[in-house]
């Protein structure tokens, strides 16, 4: 497969982007097959080519994305893996590859709808933390960079695949500070996977709900994970530590669930 040189959006074309926000989301929304358009928006150098390289990957199409979600996350982990962090959380990076190579694969992740879709799933409107678990392709990077599961040599994306089939399992657990930390995040995956597998023919775990359907069980799982975090020091704590105490605290909200007759 060839190699290309990544690229970063100039910091200009970015700016322009964000003041035309409302005209690029139009664009969007009815050029489904290239951003050639996007000279109709900036008339200067819209990219600045960078010294790393990756593979030219070919990303699939699907008009039903989560036919191809999992294969395409596998593609963009693999082909990425080898860049640096600075440039893996850098917006202008994401902005080149969304527009370039991930263009009709993030159309059909995330619908454009209005120029907030746009800003909040294309750009780093809500800030860079936020920015990489929101954006259409670089979340779909990072649940499999942080779900990746090295050990597991039969399978090491069997985790990957038990979030993509519900984002809900790791969107809760992304959004908090102690996502990045990966000892955390397959830990509380692994449990959350057993747990879902030893109750299946008895519940459906993914369906247990709070505050009327406003909250999942995954929520819960997040939450209780940063309550232990505010009483122990998180970041000496093994990936057992983490798999015991989520799998022992969801299982107690699935026995009560049962006990309850719901």
């Amino acid at each position: 497969m060839n190699k290309i040189n990544i690229s970063f959006i100039t910091e200009e074309a970015l700016e322009t982007l964000y003041k035309n926000s409302e005209e690029v989301a139009l664009y969007l929304m009815k050029e489904n097959d290239n951003s050639n358009w996007l000279e109709e928006i900036y008339k200067g150098k819209l990219f600045e080519e960078k010294k790393y390289k990756i593979e030219d990957i070919e990303l699939l199409t699907d008009d039903n994305y989560s036919n191809v979600d999992f294969q395409n996350s596998i593609k963009i982990y693999e082909a990425l893996k080898g860049l640096p962090r600075y440039i893996l959380t850098d917006e202008r990076f994401w902005c080149w590859f969304n527009f370039t190579i991930g263009y009709k694969a993030a159309l059909q992740a995330m619908k454009i709808k209005s120029k907030t879709t746009f800003e909040d799933h294309w750009l780093f409107k809500q800030g860079k933390r936020r920015g990489i678990f929101f954006n259409v392709l670089a979340r779909c990077y990072f649940r499999v960079e942080l779900s990746v599961d090295e050990e597991n040599e039969e399978d090491k994306y069997h985790l990957t695949r038990f979030v993509i089939e519900n984002p809900e399992r790791f969107r809760s657990l992304s959004w908090r500070s102690n996502s990045s930390e990966k000892t955390v995040v397959l830990g509380a995956l692994k449990a959350e996977k057993d747990i879902v597998e030893k109750y299946k023919d008895v519940i459906d775990v993914d369906k247990i709900k709070y505050d009327d359907g406003k909250r999942t069980i995954y929520t819960e799982v997040a939450k209780q994970i940063s309550l232990y975090a505010s009483v122990r020091l998180i970041d000496a704590a093994s990936q057992e530590d983490i798999y015991n105490y989520v799998y022992n605290k969801m299982e107690e909200m699935v026995i009560k669930r049962l006990n309850e007759g719901v």
